[in-house]
């Protein structure tokens, strides 16, 4: 069996626990494929797509968890009949809030960093526009020219990525919450209190 085909399916089979769900189903040549997005098998196969639930395996203990666990302490200790504790809330791949919020963190962060360049390459556009105006020098305008549209390239692919941060924070990210039953609340940055 040729080396590729083995790493690809051990590739495949650890996105499986990255994910918790993978699909497997064949074509009509016989050709077996996997996937961890329903969506992406054609709609003549997903009949006979076979469905397989991986869960992750619980973290080792380290030795300071032992040690914890070995002397109880009166917050762990409850009295006889007493309620336990509810559990801490999780979406269905076991991550909580402190996941979610950071993911949101993450692209606003983005955004912001974006808003920024675009910010400053306008700027410069508009400095750069404005000398256009008073170089006589054929050779420096040229120069002057190209750098014009240098910066209008990267004014447009930075325009792309604000895009891109916007709907991965109001559209992607609300929706794989919603999907994978984690709180909406949870992607809501805390505001900033001023000092």
């Amino acid at each position: 069996m040729p080396v590729w085909l083995i790493a690809t399916w051990l590739s495949l089979f650890w996105v499986g626990f990255a994910w918790g769900q993978i699909y497997k189903w064949m074509d009509r040549q016989g050709n077996i494929y996997f996937t961890d997005n329903l969506s992406r098998i054609p709609s003549e196969y997903q009949p006979n797509v076979e469905a397989a639930r991986v869960t992750p395996l619980p973290p080792l203990p380290t030795p300071s968890d032992a040690a914890a666990s070995a002397q109880p302490t009166e917050s762990t200790s409850a009295a006889p009949g007493a309620i336990p504790p509810a559990p801490a809330p999780q979406d269905l791949l076991g991550r909580g809030p402190d996941y979610w919020q950071q993911l949101a963190q993450h692209w606003s962060t983005q955004l912001q960093q974006h808003l920024q360049e675009r910010d400053r390459l306008q700027l410069l556009y508009n400095y750069a526009r404005h000398l256009r105006g008073y170089i006589r020098d054929n050779f420096d305008r040229g120069k002057i020219y190209a750098e014009s549209a240098r910066l209008e390239q990267a004014i447009a692919e930075t325009e792309k990525q604000i895009k891109a941060a916007e709907a991965m924070l109001h559209t992607t990210l609300p929706l794989e919450a919603r999907q994978l039953g984690a709180n909406p609340e949870w992607l809501k940055l805390p505001v900033p209190t001023p000092q």
